[in-house]
């Protein structure tokens, strides 16, 4: 199942934001960073889904993809883990009744077990086309959730107005560590899908990732050595505001995920803008790379002897009544 056939309720409610975001009209339009915390508290036991399928991997022209059935009937479970650029970064949708929630937003807790420390993550509900409960994790996920120390430098490299902030990396030993991944609160019945060892097929799916580069366009050698990776001038929060929300799509509660990438010159010029993933109408693609177009500003990339270079910047916008 793709995001394009999963539909968000129209509901409207508060929502909290991280970064500097510009606010009219009660319209909140989130560029998103990754950032997850750690979450507190217990919740009630969990169903424990053991595999009911292989792990697929889906090799897409701007994106990657992998997924696994768990669990049989009513309890079954789809997970879809995305990722648009080699890296950390993990996109993760469960469909399926367990999944079911009864808000509009939230937080679920989320853990990579059994070593990893639980995670409170935001969500959207969603619909699948055949109108099965789907779960969306807003923004990016890491394996493991940052350390109250990494989350202070994180803040304080914003408020420096830095862009360019690093998690530290997530190293293949961490991901063959990983047995499960555990969700609960806020949805109809929290679950544990026994994936076994993540360090395979998140192998699988960092091959892919990595033949992203050569797809588009980029010189992969003399990345695989950048003293610089292109990095924000301004404030990536006020690219894309609330004036943005396309008006029809305002008018009828619509909202959207929309990840997207941009062709960054030598120059830091951003060249082209190219949708990876998104929940549509296509009018929030349009608006998403209308308004990025206008407003990016990068400096550029630079090779290992600090020459500038052409390459590429990604990130995603919520658009939230």
């Amino acid at each position: 199942m793709e995001h394009q056939g999963v539909v968000f309720p129209a509901r409207v409610g508060k929502i909290a934001c991280m970064g500097s975001i510009r606010r009219d009209r009660s319209i909140f339009v989130l560029l998103a960073v990754l950032l997850v915390l750690p979450g507190t508290g217990a919740a009630k036991e969990p169903v424990r889904l053991q595999p009911s399928s292989k792990w697929h991997v889906h090799y897409a022209a701007d994106s990657c993809r992998m997924g696994r059935s768990f669990g049989e009937g009513d309890q079954k479970i789809v997970l879809m883990i995305d990722r648009y650029q080699p890296g950390d970064a993990l996109r993760i949708s469960f469909i399926g009744k367990p999944a079911f929630t009864g808000q509009s937003e939230g937080h679920v807790r989320l853990r990579f077990g059994p070593d990893e420390a639980e995670q409170e993550v935001q969500f959207y509900p969603a619909t699948a086309d055949d109108k099965t409960p789907s779960l969306i994790i807003r923004g990016g996920v890491r394996i493991a959730a940052p350390s109250p120390e990494q989350v202070a430098k994180y803040k304080a490299s914003l408020k420096a107005k830095e862009f360019n902030f690093e998690w530290p990396d997530i190293t293949p030993e961490q991901e063959a560590a990983v047995t499960y991944i555990e969700v609960t609160r806020a949805i109809r019945q929290p679950f544990i899908l026994e994936t076994g060892s993540l360090g395979a097929p998140l192998a699988a799916l960092e091959k892919c990732t990595d033949e992203l580069l050569d797809h588009w366009g980029i010189d992969v050698a003399r990345h695989a050595t950048l003293s610089r990776k292109v990095r924000p001038r301004t404030n990536p929060g006020y690219w894309v505001t609330s004036r943005d929300y396309p008006t029809q799509m305002w008018m009828t509660g619509k909202r959207a995920i929309v990840q997207f990438r941009l062709d960054v010159d030598a120059a830091g010029k951003a060249t082209a803008c190219h949708i990876q993933q998104s929940t549509r109408p296509k009018a929030f693609d349009d608006a998403v790379c209308g308004a990025i177009m206008r407003n990016a500003r990068f400096e550029p990339a630079l090779d290992a002897t600090g020459n500038p270079i052409a390459s590429y910047w990604l990130n995603s916008v919520n658009f939230h009544l």
